[in-house]
């Protein structure tokens, strides 16, 4: 006992903050776990007695960060800070119960106590990139839940439907809630949505029967489903900021390539959604950290992990597949590279194959064998809607990229939701829904005026910002000087190319508005992001175009950051 008394009035910040960072993924977890109670994730719950809940959890962490941790040097600087800070948090409270439950307030208010926080840690002497980039973390968690809250199942949504209806991944998840584990008796085509493999689907719907169990009326627990996409979501920030390490991004180019994943409206949009594609790109990113782990430590445990991350992945979405052939480069490499020792790798790939294939394509598999369901089925839209593009001439669909007013209106384009045409170019739908997403209650100017001004200079932020991250990716991942070594940046131009190719591809077989769109390529995001962490990084000799390269990093980052705070506050 004295013993451990003794090392808690030793505790510094820095040896606190450490063994924190050593469970970075149960960490966010469970921050994602305190907020569920404010509200259900659903606004029309919110009542004081979120608020009383919220500040007693917000108490709690501040007793535990600013006594425990001595953030002030001693306990008596710690128990003033501690004071002004429980006084800040119970006002802010206050202000949002007398506004209504303003989100955008509680946003704004928490964020300034997060820079207030910063503030303190640097006269501290605490402030280090990794705690920096976990209070940057703690905010794009907070921004994730303010638009949960004010996102249902029938607000930019893909192809989700109702709870209590008949089709729809809402209808799929409700399949699995009330059936268990008893596969469909009938063949998946005649339900929409039922096609997808079910892992995220059977998560949702344990979640549901753990609501329902613990008494929570069944519709207030529909829409607290959302707590799992936000974790997914979440813990794409975690795998990214591995990625990140593992190509030596450090200090301010890692702290910019992490500012743009943590508060990129495509993740915001996907972490309220109700279907299967976070949980599908949480995975991708996974595979492609293991797989990396794999090439530089080729182990048995590594090589499971890896295969449970693609098997699993392809169980929530089969577009999973994508990340496959770069990591397929990585095993012949290795075992080319190797021959000699090829007894090492066989037993590997054996047991790689095991585990993946089988969690991979059991449901295709089964489908096709019970019902005749091709292995790739995708369901093929009706050519006579409005949203058919495929009898605009090819050429026009891929480089038309002004006529019809197509960058005067910078959201989606759908006729039915008030555009002034359908969207037909799928690099231009790729833009927009990367910022704004599509489909009913889209984020537009027609369903959200007050972003007539932040909507359209956020898009054009957003699109000088990917064309150079995109134009960085490729030269950090073609030049011979690259801090990356050759194999690693051959991995990441198969992982990139894939995806791209495919997006591309999808959009010709399948012409129709609602495939333009960023969801069918996120990983490309984190890729390109690591290209503008890496070029910003390797900028060391100070010439005039090197510095203005590296001010125009910096300041296109942050406008972009600030403007994605503040559509997405806006909205609320």
């Amino acid at each position: 006992m004295e013993k451990v008394i003794s090392k808690l009035k030793n505790l510094t910040f820095t040896d606190f903050f450490k063994s924190l960072a050593k469970h970075p993924y149960t960490c966010v977890v469970l921050i994602c776990a305190l907020t569920l109670p404010f509200g259900m994730c659903e606004k029309s719950n919110l009542n004081k007695f979120s608020f009383i809940y919220a500040l007693i959890v917000c108490t709690a962490i501040l007793s535990v960060v600013m006594i425990l941790g001595k953030i002030g040097g001693d306990y008596k600087m710690s128990a003033m800070l501690f004071a002004a800070a429980f006084i800040y948090t119970a006002g802010c409270i206050y202000i949002i119960i007398k506004n209504d439950f303003n989100l955008s307030t509680l946003f704004w208010l928490f964020t300034i106590g997060i820079v207030v926080f910063a503030v303190i840690l640097k006269i501290g002497g605490n402030l280090n990139t990794q705690t920096l980039i976990a209070l940057m973390i703690t905010c794009a968690i907070m921004l994730r839940l303010i638009y949960v809250l004010y996102t249902d199942s029938l607000s930019r949504q893909h192809d989700v439907g109702y709870f209590n209806f008949k089709w729809g991944h809402a209808n799929y998840i409700e399949y699995w809630y009330n059936n268990g584990l008893k596969l469909p008796d009938f063949d998946v085509r005649k339900i929409w949505q039922y096609y997808h493999p079910p892992l995220h689907h059977m998560l949702m719907a344990l979640l549901l029967r753990i609501y329902t169990v613990l008494g929570i009326e069944y519709d207030t627990a529909c829409q607290a489903l959302q707590i799992l996409p936000m974790i997914y979501s979440s813990l794409c920030m975690i795998v990214s900021y591995r990625l990140f390490r593992m190509v030596k991004l450090n200090g301010a180019p890692l702290i910019l390539a992490m500012a743009i994943v943590c508060f990129h409206p495509t993740f915001i949009i996907l972490g309220g959604s109700f279907n299967n594609d976070i949980l599908s790109v949480l995975f991708i990113l996974l595979s492609a950290m293991w797989a990396l782990r794999w090439y530089r430590e080729q182990s048995f445990k590594n090589i499971i992990i890896l295969a449970l991350c693609i098997g699993l992945g392809m169980m929530s979405k089969l577009s999973a597949w994508m990340i496959a052939p770069a990591t397929a480069f990585l095993f012949l490499y290795s075992f080319f590279k190797n021959i000699k020792n090829a007894k090492k790798y066989i037993p590997q790939f054996i047991v790689f194959i095991v585990i993946c294939a089988p969690l991979a394509l059991w449901w295709q598999i089964r489908n096709n064998i019970a019902f005749g369901v091709p292995i790739t089925y995708v369901p093929y839209l009706n050519e006579k809607s409005a949203i058919y593009s495929g009898n605009i001439p090819l050429f026009k669909r891929l480089f038309d990229f002004t006529s019809g007013g197509q960058l005067n209106y910078v959201y989606d384009a759908f006729t039915d939701y008030g555009a002034p045409y359908n969207e037909f170019n799928p690099t231009v739908g790729l833009f927009k829904t990367a910022i704004f997403d599509e489909g009913k209650n889209g984020i537009s100017v027609v369903n959200f005026p007050q972003i007539k001004f932040t909507g359209p200079i956020l898009f054009y932020i957003s699109v000088i910002l990917f064309l150079v991250c995109f134009a960085a990716f490729l030269i950090s991942m073609l030049r011979k000087n690259s801090s990356i070594d050759k194999v690693t940046r051959i991995f990441y131009l198969i992982f990139f190319f894939v995806f791209l190719i495919s997006y591309y591809l999808f959009a010709i077989k399948y012409p129709f508005t609602c495939t333009y769109n960023i969801r069918y390529c996120v990983p490309l995001i984190v890729l390109c992001t690591i290209g503008l962490g890496i070029m910003v990084k390797d900028k060391k000799k100070q010439t005039l175009s090197s510095r203005i390269f590296k001010y125009f990093a910096y300041i296109f980052t942050f406008a972009f950051c600030f403007m994605s705070c503040v559509l997405f506050t806006q909205i609320a």
